[in-house]
């Protein structure tokens, strides 16, 4: 199959990314992993992350201090910003056209002997392959959504973490924390070791209660922010001091855990070079333009938090799009502590909330809110200080419409 035909295929499968839905049996995912010699069970050193605020920022902190020490490194993340090819990267390169026409090629053979796939798995079994092509020493994965039944919850980690978890998907992963938790939990294995922060105390037994289950260890990690500022990020934990090149309080809890992943690993965490992108993420500074990922309560909290202490006495344009499902109210009210003018639109896939829907609750919450046609007015809102955020989806079609507008990636 050419690399048109391949695409082609894999955006007709089931891509709950994209719909409502979710998979309720990786039994099925199981089978097809069997179908091409169980690739997952053939990597090296896989490293797991769930959570619901952080998962995407650890990973990436995870795989760049696993370079900086010299190992080839894997990453699998979701869902990608601007190309699909970012969600399977190898010491941070995206997956060439080439090799992604491969591994799907050699996925599709085996569904084309009796199995089926989605969309998420599909990917996920290319990474596996991918990452057994390039002879990688550690792979780094992002759980995509909850843990239990997630495709990424098939390998078998000797190290993971759970980052953060907050209300989120309450309709797929319940309506409690501790339900929400028990999902994530879902990916702790036998004899494995999972790091939490002390900021989960509320679900820790809760996930104390699977490792007993399972014969696995949890380690609580603590933390002390030290700085926050444009400069970067200071924090200190198990004695040492570490300094992140990347903005956001929030990610000192981020860094804090990698350090000790890291280290159950036996490798020294470097923090040279690590970029996330999508989060707090400075496209310009005079005037700012900054993207980030925040789509629920608690992280806009935090992206509210980190601006007034990066930025302070500054207002900022907010431009918003919303996915459906998602408490905008509670993030509108949130963003308007800091929020000059807010402008409302959407982003083109089925799961974006229709903007005249946000934008009549919006007139409701700030004085100052207008309602954009597309995209393609945004431009028109930077010649402020400026912060697009509430979906990672619309970061992407930003970044995609002005690729090759003034501000650069």
């Amino acid at each position: 199959m050419d690399y048109f035909a391949v695409i082609s295929r894999l955006y007709r499968l089931a891509n709950y990314e994209r719909t409502k839905g979710f998979v309720k049996d990786i039994g099925r995912f199981r089978k097809l992993l069997s179908e091409l010699g169980n690739p997952h069970l053939r990597l090296s050193n896989p490293i797991l992350v769930a959570g619901t605020k952080g998962k995407g920022s650890v990973v990436h902190m995870a795989s760049r201090g696993l370079m900086n020490a010299g190992y080839r490194t894997g990453m699998n993340i979701s869902p990608h910003l601007i190309t699909l090819h970012e969600r399977i990267q190898v010491n941070g390169r995206p997956i060439s056209t080439e090799d992604l026409t491969d591994v799907l090629s050699v996925v599709f053979e085996a569904v084309d002997r009796g199995n089926s796939t989605t969309f998420f798995e599909a990917i996920t079994a290319a990474a596996f392959l991918h990452f057994l092509n390039e002879r990688t020493d550690y792979q780094v994965f992002e759980v995509g959504l909850g843990g239990r039944l997630d495709a990424t919850n098939v390998v078998e980690q000797r190290v993971g973490a759970i980052t953060r978890i907050d209300y989120d998907h309450t309709s797929i992963l319940g309506e409690t924390l501790e339900e929400i938790a028990q999902e994530k939990a879902g990916i702790i294995k036998p004899g494995s070791v999972i790091f939490t922060p002390r900021s989960n105390g509320r679900v820790l037994p809760v996930i104390e209660n699977r490792a007993r289950e399972v014969g696995a260890g949890v380690v609580v990690v603590s933390h002390r922010t030290l700085h926050v500022g444009e400069d970067g990020t200071v924090f200190e934990t198990d004695g040492k001091v570490i300094r992140l090149p990347v903005l956001g309080e929030f990610q000192a809890e981020n860094g804090a855990i990698s350090y000790h992943v890291l280290k159950a690993l036996g490798v020294e965490f470097d923090p040279t070079g690590i970029f996330v992108p999508g989060r707090m993420h400075v496209l310009n500074r005079s005037p700012l333009l900054l993207l980030d990922g925040a789509h629920n309560g608690i992280s806009a909290r935090y992206l509210v938090s980190s601006l007034k202490r990066i930025f302070p006495h500054r207002r900022f344009n907010f431009v918003l799009a919303f996915s459906r499902g998602k408490d905008y109210v509670t993030f509108i009210r949130t963003v308007s502590e800091v929020a000059d003018r807010i402008f409302i639109t959407g982003y083109p896939w089925r799961r974006s909330l229709p903007p005249d829907e946000v934008y009549r609750a919006c007139l409701t919450l700030h004085p100052k809110c207008s309602r954009l046609n597309g995209i393609n007015e945004v431009q028109d809102v930077l010649h402020s200080d400026t912060v697009i955020t509430g979906s990672l989806y619309l970061l992407g079609h930003f970044l995609r419409r002005y690729l090759s507008s003034p501000f650069p990636v």
